[in-house]
């Protein structure tokens, strides 16, 4: 039976609309400097993301979904251009006003349970903040 999107989930995607710049990065939990990552921009508008580099190409696309109704917020994103097209990464997201937390598992073998990575999981957790330069 299909989940109808509720009115939580519609102010959560309205919430994600923008443009983002990554503030922090771990690995599990080694830091990872900002400018060792492929992110340099993460635009998210109307169900889809792009990720652009430094030089502003993008490297990644594709389409994305929230569901806000459940804790932690989880967010699905299906590639279409890039790495990771035809797959789909399971998230986990926190969004507080202009900033956003997105966690996955770089293994890819199941959707995080919180941020913080068991002693056994490969997590990526990318802090952006709100591009105030970009409309949203």
């Amino acid at each position: 039976m299909a989940k109808v999107k509720g009115k939580s989930t519609d102010a959560l995607e309205r919430g994600l609309e923008g443009s983002w710049l990554p503030v922090a990065a771990y690995v599990s939990d080694r830091e990872v400097p900002i400018g060792e990552l492929r992110v340099a921009r993460l635009d998210l508008h109307a169900g889809r993301y792009e990720i652009r580099d430094a030089s502003g190409a993008v490297v990644d696309s594709g389409d994305y979904s929230v569901d806000a109704d459940v804790l932690p917020r989880m967010m699905d994103m299906t590639g279409v251009a890039g790495p990771y097209a035809g797959r789909k990464l399971e998230a986990i997201i926190e969004l507080d006003g202009d900033s956003l937390t997105v966690c996955y598992d770089l293994d890819g073998l199941a959707r995080p349970e919180s941020m913080e990575p068991d002693e056994d999981q490969l997590l990526l957790r990318i802090s952006y903040e709100r591009d105030a330069r970009r409309p949203s």
